[in-house]
Order: structure tokens, then C-alpha cells, then sequence
């Protein structure tokens, strides 16, 4: 609810600045893409060395804004926003390199990044580089289970919350109306949480990297729209909180953790940008 909010008031500060902007001062862009997100758990503190993979065909949407400002062209300030839903596949546990668990799994994951930058060029070579802020939500929900051979019924969702803070740099190469695009951009979680609903009431703490990558060609339509097709390589990798005591209402205890997990998504990716 925090980020929703948050969107809002930047969208609608993005509008009112329009309002006064030059032309050309504004930018704005829709994209769409498809590729694959692989996910992996990883956890041994128990003593059984416990891992999960799974690989879900995901579609990707997203839109962005861009602002330069008028007095100060080459400073700049945008957001991107991109919505990723993991079409359901299987998920398959292992514990000691035998397979203990398998389940279906789904995925919606939704990432919101705020930049300021400086942007320049020198003849027919382009860069911009910034500083970045911003927060990511991936949402897992597990169901069709099956352990030992046995089905079990039920469904669990898990929920991460991560804020994170980074830097990014991107460059490119005109040559008449095309161009050779390419970025790289790392970011920090400093604070995530977890929740899942196997553990009510409990909240698992977590930090992480995340490296995002990206390299296409784009095509300058007319002076005011421009298209881009690329492939991007996204990882997050978080790492395994603090073992908690879950106790249940027959009092009994039980000890668990959030393990290191590490998703990555990869895939190719359309943009079409029209700049006001």
C-alpha cells in the first residue's frame, strides 16, 4: 500500500511537470517481453542439505517516464515499472540430492525504480549514468502438492518485500536513425522481509544484490517515437535470515528459516517510447 501511494504522488508530480516541460523534455515509454524465471531455495542449517528449482515461462509488461530538466538538460529523473506473471510449472525439493517433494508454483512479481542521472553524448556515442532507488515484490503461491509419493491438499503463498538503493549506467552508439543500446545496473537490498503463510505471524529479515543487464538495437521512428528490441538478464540473490521458533497452539516448536534463495530472469523485450 506504502508504494502504491508513493507511485501515485510520482506519477502525479511526473504530470505536472509535463505541463511546463519544453518539448522533448518528457518522455514516456510502454514495453512488453518473454522469457524464463528460474527460481532456487538453498538451506543446510538443519542439517539436511535441502534445495528447490523451478522454471517458469513469465510474461513481462511494463511502462516508464522520463524528465529532463529544462535550465539543466542533461540532468534527468524517470521511473520504470515492470510486471512479471510466471505461468504455473513445477517445483522439485531434493534433500541430500534426492528428490523428497514437488508442487505446482506460480509467481507475480512487480518492481518500481527511481532514478536520477546525468546524460551526455559525444558525437555518435551516448551515456547516461544514476543513481537509483526503489522497491521490489515477488509473490509465490504453491499448491498440488506431492511428498514421499503421497498428494497433499493445501495451498501457501509467500511474499517478498525488498527495498533497495543502486547504481546504473547506460550507453549506446548512433548511426543514422539506428542504435546500438546497452546497460548494467547493480542495486542493494538493505531491508527485505518475508512472509509465508505456513509460519503465521513470523517475518523472516533478509538483504540481498541484485544485478540487472541489457543490450539491443533501437530505431528513431520519427523525432518524437522511437523503438527498441533487446534481451535483459535480471538475479536477485537473498540471503538466509535468522532461524526463528515457530510455536504452535499444541505448543510445540519448531525451528525454521528463510534459506538463500536466487531468482533469474531472462528473456527479450520490445520498447516503444514517444518523447513530448
Amino acid at each position: 500500500m506504502i508504494m502504491k501511494k508513493f507511485f501515485l504522488i510520482f506519477a502525479a508530480s511526473m504530470i505536472f511537470i509535463n505541463n511546463f516541460a519544453d518539448a522533448s523534455n518528457f518522455g514516456t515509454g510502454v514495453h512488453s517481453g518473454y522469457g524464463v524465471l528460474k527460481y532456487e531455495e538453498h538451506i543446510s542449517v538443519f542439517g539436511t542439505d535441502r534445495k528447490s528449482d523451478a522454471s517458469l515461462n513469465t510474461i513481462l509488461l511494463g511502462v516508464s517516464g522520463e524528465y529532463s530538466f529544462t535550465e539543466y538538460e542533461k540532468i534527468y529523473t524517470g521511473i520504470t515499472t515492470d510486471f512479471a506473471i510466471g505461468n504455473k510449472d513445477r517445483e522439485t525439493w531434493k534433500d541430500n540430492g534426492r528428490e523428497s517433494q514437488t508442487n505446482d508454483i506460480r509467481v507475480f512479481g512487480q518492481f518500481y525504480d527511481l532514478r536520477l542521472g546525468y546524460k551526455n553524448n559525444i558525437d555518435k556515442f551516448y551515456y547516461r549514468a544514476y543513481i537509483s532507488g526503489g522497491w521490489d515484490g515477488i509473490h509465490f503461491t504453491r499448491d498440488n502438492f506431492s511428498a514421499n509419493g503421497k498428494s497433499i491438499n493445501g495451498e501457501a503463498t509467500e511474499d517478498f518485500s525488498l527495498w533497495r538503493m543502486g547504481a546504473g549506467l547506460g550507453f549506446g552508439y548512433k548511426f543514422s536513425k539506428w542504435a546500438l543500446d546497452g546497460r548494467a545496473a547493480y542495486s542493494y537490498y538493505p531491508y527485505g522481509k518475508v512472509t509465508n503463510s505456513d509460519f503465521k505471524g513470523l517475518k523472516f529479515d533478509t538483504n540481498g544484490t541484485c544485478i540487472d543487464l541489457g543490450v539491443g538495437i533501437g530505431r528513431a521512428i520519427t523525432n518524437n517515437i522511437g523503438f527498441y528490441m533487446g534481451g535483459f538478464y535480471t538475479l536477485i540473490a537473498l540471503d538466509q535470515s535468522e532461524v526463528k521458533r515457530e510455536v504452535s497452539g499444541t505448543g510445540t516448536i519448531t525451528m525454521v528459516v528463510f534459506p538463500d534463495s536466487r531468482t533469474e530472469l531472462m528473456g527479450g523485450v520490445v520498447n516503444l517510447t514517444y518523447a513530448f
